[in-house]
């Protein structure tokens, strides 16, 4: 049985790590995502779903906003995921079925102290984390982006990534912020992700002058030149004007 309470910091970042991932059609009460969390934390769907969509009006990358009844709590974890979203990967790692602990248990008893690991641990550690970030900024792109590409509507996850306007390399601090993603597919993000194509200020599709005419005739296959905007999480303008540069760049070395 169910009872009323106040909502935890934790309970609010396991229904962000939950809401992040998952497009805003599916944000309701029958999802079998949105039901097992309620299960796990003790609430009803109704009161998950309903969080889930509070959280929605948080975002003002976008004029599209949830119910608006955000709390004061919700505002400041929202905010602490836009200023390190790796906050949530220990959440996101749970949801998966990752190590079984209570919810947000560590988050809010402060790390444990433990004795150095050894250094080839210590690295695969760090390899295991990369990849469930990779993972986790995937899932939040998609999911932003109604899982399609903007370019020519290809709607199989499958065909699909979650490119990054500025490379993963370049910036860590903005590896996991979801508006340094785009979904396209596979094609448009190799060529994204090469220089080949970029958006100009007007989020129009520009291909390379130097792409050969076979190939820029499949990149030009698209249903609209212009990206249409996600549902949440508007490319940032800086990055994209990174990209920019870095697009006329590579001309000039060419």
């Amino acid at each position: 049985m169910t009872i009323r309470r106040n909502w935890t910091a934790a309970e609010v970042r396991e229904v962000l790590a939950l809401y992040l991932r998952t497009p805003f059609g599916r944000l309701h009460e029958r999802n079998p995502d949105i039901v097992a969390l309620a299960q796990r934390l003790g609430r009803t769907p109704g009161a998950v779903a309903m969080k889930a969509c509070n959280l929605a009006s948080l975002d003002d990358s976008l004029p599209r906003q949830g119910l608006g009844n955000a709390s004061r709590l919700d505002r400041q974890v929202w905010e602490e995921f836009l200023q390190d979203p790796e906050i949530i990967l220990p959440v996101y790692q749970r949801q998966l079925g990752g190590p079984d602990a209570s919810p947000g248990l560590a988050e809010e008893s402060g790390e444990e102290l433990r004795p150095p690991l050894p250094a080839d641990q210590t690295e695969r550690i760090v390899a295991v984390r990369q990849r469930l970030g990779q993972d986790f900024f995937r899932r939040m792109v998609l999911a932003s982006w109604r899982e399609r590409c903007p370019l020519t509507g290809v709607d199989d996850v499958r065909l699909l990534n979650a490119s990054h306007i500025v490379p993963w390399r370049d910036d860590p601090h903005n590896r996991l912020n979801p508006r340094n993603g785009i979904c396209l597919n596979t094609l448009h993000d190799r060529a994204f992700d090469r220089h080949l194509i970029t958006f100009d200020e007007d989020m129009r599709l520009l291909v390379a002058p130097d792409v050969p005419t076979r190939a820029r005739r499949a990149l030009e296959r698209v249903e609209s030149p212009r990206l249409e905007p996600p549902e949440r999480f508007r490319p940032d303008p800086t990055f994209l004007d990174h990209h920019r540069r870095r697009f006329h760049e590579r001309l000039k070395r060419a």
